[in-house]
């Protein structure tokens, strides 16, 4: 009886010994581990914030519109300036462009349990990264630094995994666990810290529940040196790359496709980015193209004319081509406030819009160079349709994203002329445009609708 007795406790003993043994030794494994995701989303939809909105943690409620304004050319300026020296380097491994000059965050939470956090979206960078505790050298952002000794579900990226071995800039801790990775900027910004992995979880618009990516690459940045980051000013906690290269968000997720709709800067209504099923591809594509031998793993379409209302502009031949070393072209960029055109096409847009246009004319707002006196109320709707005339399609540019008001009683044309070779279109001329990207057929879909009711 004492045997019988006795032999299911030893029994319960030792299963739950062993039980322990495996809790622990899976623990272990943890350090370093498979870095690709194993619940893939098919797809899910999310909402983005523009930084001068008043629920992003950037806004400024003592700026006044013109402020604004004068902030978001000045960014654009800069994004711009730093691309196309980027561009014209030498070496085939370009830094991203910038870190500065973003015009959207997305709010998402991290590791486990969740902790809140945002991050700039930005389709002209790769790697996704977070500002990562224990800090070398961290700047000051609006919410605690993600702390990953506090998670479950943080690992380090090994040695040996490939996203190790392929990437540049990337080496291994003499001790063997830890592969360190460094992103430099174009700006001279740059972070340093360890590739890892970690679960990033979404709300989902579409369900109104969270959509939970395990296991994502990223880099855990504990040495972040951006020096115009100083005194009152914040960082973004982290970015989310969304270009074409391997560590972007989207080649990590398989994602064949992604869109945008981005509502009018002055709306209060947040914006939608879609992505994989959900992701909103129209009948009306230009194809994406290739720049010259170098890659960026920008978006670059190919533009072939512009009209205000139905006269052709006389741009010459050429204007908007890539170079054989990857100069020029025209590249959709939703990191740059505004659009830039080439010289060549920027002349004489301003020429036969002047010679269309009855108002008075008023002197120039900075770089602004087309003004007239009048409110966007009363006359925007009497100004010439602008289209650019890209391979396959026409995309017409709405009046409210043409002109602005630039206060004072002006209202000026919103194109920037480019100094170098390159046509940017920014991320203003994108508001009420969905925007679908189709990585498979290597095309990018415009279509006109009001993005605060999607």
């Amino acid at each position: 009886m004492a045997n019988s007795s006795i032999s299911p406790l030893i029994i319960t003993m030792v299963v739950l010994i062993l039980f322990s043994c495996f809790i622990s030794t899976s623990f272990s494994l943890r350090a370093i581990s498979d870095h690709k995701p194993n619940k893939k989303p098919l797809g899910f939809t999310t909402r983005v914030i523009h930084r001068d909105s008043p629920e992003s943690p950037f806004y400024d409620p003592k700026l006044t519109d013109a402020d604004r304004l004068r902030n978001a050319i000045q960014r654009s300026f800069d994004r711009y300036s730093h691309y196309t020296s980027n561009i014209m380097e030498p070496n085939d491994m370009r830094a991203p462009v910038s870190y500065r000059t973003f015009e959207y965050v997305i709010s998402h939470h991290i590791g486990t349990p969740p902790v809140p956090t945002y991050s700039i979206i930005d389709t002209g960078s790769d790697l996704t990264w977070i500002q990562c505790r224990p800090c070398e050298n961290c700047y000051d952002q609006e919410i605690p630094i993600y702390d990953p000794r506090k998670s479950t579900s943080y690992a380090k990226i090994g040695c040996e995994d490939d996203i190790c071995k392929t990437q540049y800039n990337t080496k291994c801790d003499t001790d063997g666990t830890s592969c360190r990775y460094k992103q430099e900027y174009a700006d001279s910004g740059e972070t340093q810290g360890i590739l890892s992995s970690e679960t990033f979880i979404f709300l989902d618009n579409n369900l109104s529940g969270n959509i939970s990516i395990p296991s994502f690459p990223f880099g855990c940045g504990n040495n972040n040196n951006f020096s115009y980051i100083k005194g009152s000013r914040l960082g973004a906690p982290g970015l989310i790359g969304l270009n074409k290269e391997p560590l972007s968000w989207i080649y990590q997720l398989s994602f064949d496709t992604f869109s945008h709709c981005f509502v009018p800067m002055n709306w209060k209504n947040t914006s939608l980015l879609r992505f994989g099923l959900d992701a909103i591809i129209t009948s009306d594509t230009t194809p994406m193209v290739e720049h010259g031998k170098f890659t960026t793993g920008s978006y670059y379409v190919t533009m072939e004319g512009i009209s205000v209302g139905k006269t052709r502009l006389d741009i010459p031949y050429g204007a908007f081509d890539i170079t054989p070393n990857g100069e020029g072209g025209v590249i959709i960029d939703t990191g740059s406030a505004t659009t830039h055109i080439v010289k060549l096409a920027h002349d004489p847009l301003i020429a036969e819009l002047a010679k269309q246009i009855k108002l008075e004319r008023a002197a120039p707002v900075g770089r602004l160079v087309l003004c007239y006196k009048g409110n966007m109320r009363t006359h925007v709707l009497s100004m010439p349709d602008i289209t650019f005339h890209f391979t396959g399609m026409d995309f017409y540019i709405q009046k409210s994203n043409a002109w602005l008001d630039a206060g004072n009683g002006k209202i000026c044309l919103s194109f920037i002329q480019a100094l170098y070779g390159a046509t940017m279109i920014g991320a203003r001329h994108l508001q009420n445009v969905n925007v679908g990207y189709d990585l498979r057929k290597k095309v990018i879909s415009f279509q006109n609708e009001d993005c605060t009711q999607t």
